[in-house]
């Protein structure tokens, strides 16, 4: 059985989405979801804070996109966030905007933002276009199929490659950027249990963190007792949980992991008047 050190729980666990810059773009989309989500709506200053319009409560999610390879789904990742750290920058320049007195300052500043929002724009109007995607507009992004990374230290790198070498074997994909495949998630349901599964061992984690914090901060004997007690408990259900982990998938809370994704779908909330313009 797995057993995890107190020590060990400061090293931090760390479970993301993998990006790269890969531009392959594969995916397919339903025609009637994109005359939906493909409105030529502009982003303005007001908007920057807050992307999400009023939706009427009345309607259903209808797909816009299917994300079909990892280098689809990496690229529209990337994309998202190159958008969104956008609109922040330009929410950030707008609140400049209102606290500066000196008003040549305000016009250097508001031409920034006005540049700002024009590529906003056109990064939108092109995301609309390419997956029916919209900074105006709730998503849900459904991931269908994934793939668990380990991240690799070179010394694992190292040892790897020697025994590829000794055994004659081929180098195990995305070794070049210190990742190995630990295991696969083929269907939303197996995601969805893998995710679950991450944040509860994260959430127990937590809480031992919290408690060794407690315990070396006691004062009294009685409270280090109390604190250890409460430990010790928290530690032995981390040790199942990793235990558990481990045997379902490779995963243990003392290495960082990478979650790619696959295969997924992108959903947009559709009213029922947009749904009635797009059946005429």
């Amino acid at each position: 059985m797995l057993r995890i050190n107190t020590s060990a729980l400061l090293c931090g666990l760390s479970v993301f989405l993998f990006i790269t810059t890969a531009c392959d773009q594969k995916q397919s989309k339903k025609t009637s979801a994109e005359q939906v989500a493909q409105a030529s709506e502009e982003v303005t200053v007001s908007e920057v804070a807050d992307t999400v319009s009023s939706e009427d409560p009345k309607g259903r999610m209808v797909q816009v996109a299917t994300l079909g390879s990892a280098e689809a789904n990496n690229q529209f990742t990337q994309n998202v966030q190159i958008m969104q750290g956008r609109v922040r920058e330009i929410a950030g320049m707008n609140d400049l905007f209102q606290e500066e007195q000196d008003s040549s300052a305000k016009q250097d500043i508001e031409k920034q933002i006005q540049e700002m929002l024009r590529r906003v724009n056109e990064d939108n109007a092109l995301m609309a276009k390419t997956y029916g995607y919209n900074l105006n507009r709730k998503y849900i992004r459904n991931i269908e199929k994934a793939t668990v990374y380990v991240q690799l230290t070179d010394e694992d790198v190292t040892s790897i490659k020697k025994k590829a070498a000794e055994d004659g074997s081929e180098l195990p994909s995305l070794l070049d950027m210190n990742l190995l495949s630990i295991c696969s998630l083929n269907t939303p349901k197996a995601v969805q249990g893998y995710q679950k599964d991450v944040s509860m061992i994260q959430s127990v984690r937590d809480e031992a963190i919290q408690l060794e914090a407690a315990l070396e901060s006691a004062e009294t004997s009685t409270d280090k007792a109390y604190a250890q007690g409460r430990l010790s408990v928290v530690m032995d259900q981390l040790n199942a949980l990793n235990s558990a982990m481990h045997d379902a998938y490779g995963f243990s809370i003392n290495r960082n992991y990478v979650l790619q994704v696959d295969q997924s779908s992108l959903y947009v909330w559709a009213s029922e008047s947009e749904l009635a313009n797009v059946s005429e």
